[in-house]
């Protein structure tokens, strides 16, 4: 029986370290992709809006990374992270080709 368990355990924490890892760049990285478009669509430079997100992305993926580990149901962690990089990063190509389009 603790094998079985020992197993399962193990799985959990590569689970949980792969979305700490893997599911938090993926919501980050949709973002500050989001909120470089955005800024730009308001006006801001470009360089100005690039600066701004990279900075405030280290403290979203640092979130995004300890609420991996902090959460308790891990179907949710990856919902979120999974479900907002993917919603993220259709409204930034959708945004970015209206401004360039």
């Amino acid at each position: 029986m603790s094998a079985i368990t020992s197993s399962s355990s193990a799985w959990h924490l590569v689970a949980r370290i792969a979305a700490a890892l893997l599911g938090g760049y993926a919501f980050t990285w949709g973002f500050t992709g989001l909120g470089m478009v955005g800024l730009v669509a308001l006006g801001v430079d470009f360089h100005e809006a690039e600066t701004a997100m990279l900075l405030l992305a280290f403290l979203v993926f640092l979130g995004m990374f300890l609420w991996a580990f902090a959460a308790a149901n891990m179907v949710r962690v990856w919902a979120l992270l999974v479900g907002g990089a993917v919603l993220m990063t259709s409204a930034t190509w959708a945004l970015q080709r209206v401004l360039l389009g």
